[in-house]
């Protein structure tokens, strides 16, 4: 049967060959060197902030966009708002954009915060007939009272970015722009933003959001694209993409150029998880909310498991390390306080994680570290052993050391995956000497009948009473 073609129509975003280049001038005097120039030599090199970008963004997907600073993000994104013009290649959108990039940018110093709300709007494309029906729910939004009409300039920064932030958010925009939502105002106002960007979220829109949380990009996001010197490098499933990433980000520089063309090669050919569609696909696949209920292996009565037990062909499949000295990370296990090694845990009972680092050469100032991640990467706990700001002073080439973390298991009825790593302070920044993404997976297993919703169980108890009215 052959495949079925995808119409423009169920794009949002379609981009083509697009290229975005600058020239960079060594001094500022070049330019006028080169215009007078006889010779029309050039005092320049071209920079490709962008280089040969193609990529379809289906109406309803949640992109995300991940890359180290100066990677083409940014410059991306103002290319899709409609804010930069790419220098060669072709961009269409389909639907009504609202880009949160630089709060306030296409306000208007000399007029009112009412005008300006119009004025605003228009460049985005809306009417003003449009803007006077959402006019009383931006005005409560924006919490600026009396001085909507005042003039801009007598605003502070804050005032300014609210107004931005409560038009943006109330003209139902089709396609939403996000680079690093910026939150302003008090506690109060910054928690009513937080709620509109999650409603936004799950509201069916197509967003496209570039934040440096990897841990938000795993959770909201339905897809991740990487990009590194201007060019898309990877395309797939979130945490594929951003385990991906951060393997890149944190590498030596003199390894980057063999990992970054190890990614390429992995979206060559096809390796990469498949890209969940929509967000409620998301939430069914892998979210910490599914349930256990094909692994509960009966030795009770009721069917659930009384005691924790080790399934052999139950692995991480895809570790990601990063390894930029000669350490090394072995001997991952998960144990009861009797010593059996487990990977199946039951709620409310106490194991330990631990793990031995074999060191090849002299290091100073080295720390450990343990995270644990939902199968989305959301991270749900993470220390660092010694504690914060402490060392083991010293560990010498040919020496070995195991850690041991204990912790009570409130987690509820999910998959889980444990990331490890062991870094050196010597330089007074931290250095990654050896990491390991989904180091180790682990499923928690019900302990009755009892049913919870969420990620962890904080012990709640209740009492119902009647009363008399």
């Amino acid at each position: 049967m052959n495949e079925q073609p995808i119409y423009e129509d169920t794009y949002a975003v379609q981009l083509e060959g697009v290229f975005k280049k600058y020239r960079l001038y060594q001094n500022k005097t070049d330019r006028l060197k080169e215009a007078f120039n006889p010779l029309k030599k050039k005092y320049y090199r071209d920079f490709y902030a962008l280089n040969d970008i193609n990529l379809n963004i289906k109406k309803g997907e949640i992109l995300g966009i991940v890359g180290k600073n100066g990677s083409g993000k940014s410059t991306l994104l103002k290319i899709i708002a409609g804010v930069l013009t790419p220098t060669t290649g072709k961009i269409t959108t389909n639907g009504n954009i609202v880009p949160l990039l630089e709060l306030g940018s296409g306000f208007n110093p000399e007029f009112t915060g009412m005008e300006n709300i119009f004025f605003y709007s228009s460049l985005l494309g809306f009417s003003r007939k449009e803007i006077e029906k959402k006019l009383d729910d931006i005005l409560g939004f924006a919490e600026v009272g009396e001085f909507i009409n005042q003039p801009l300039k007598t605003y502070s920064s804050g005032m300014k970015a609210r107004l931005a932030f409560a038009v943006s958010v109330n003209i139902d925009p089709d396609i939403l722009i996000l680079d690093e939502i910026l939150m302003v105002g008090d506690e109060l106002f910054r928690r009513k933003s937080f709620a509109r960007m999650e409603a936004f979220f799950h509201s069916g829109k197509t967003i496209i959001y570039v934040s440096h949380m990897i841990n938000s990009i795993n959770e909201l996001c339905t897809r991740v694209i990487l990009l590194d010197d201007g060019e898309l490098i990877l395309d797939g499933e979130p945490k594929f993409v951003t385990n991906q990433y951060q393997k890149l980000l944190f590498s030596k520089k003199s390894d980057r150029t063999r990992i970054r063309q190890e990614i390429r090669d992995l979206a060559a050919d096809g390796s990469a998880p498949k890209v969940i569609s929509s967000v409620s696909e998301k939430r069914r696949s892998g979210s910490p909310f599914s349930t256990t209920e094909s692994f509960r292996l009966a030795d009770n009565d009721d069917g659930y498991v009384q005691s924790p037990l080790y399934i052999p062909d139950f692995l991480s499949k895809e570790p990601v390390v990063t390894r930029n000295y000669d350490v090394d990370i072995e001997n991952i296990a998960i144990r009861t306080l009797g010593g059996e090694k487990v990977n199946a845990l039951v709620m409310n009972r106490e194991y330990a994680i631990s793990c031995q680092v074999k060191f090849d050469v002299t290091v100073r100032q080295v720390n450990f570290s343990l995270a644990i991640r939902t199968e989305t990467g959301l991270l749900i706990s993470g220390v660092n052993t010694p504690a914060e700001n402490k060392y083991m002073d010293e560990i010498n080439a040919g020496e070995a050391v195991e850690i041991e973390w204990n912790f009570f298991c409130q987690l509820l009825p999910a998959n889980y995956y444990i990331n490890i790593g062991v870094r050196s302070h010597e330089s007074g920044e931290p250095v990654v000497l050896n990491r390991i993404l989904d180091a180790c997976v682990f499923k928690v297993l019900p302990d009755g009948e009892r049913k919870f919703c969420g990620i962890t169980h904080f012990h709640q108890s209740a009492t119902i009473k009647r009363i008399k009215m």
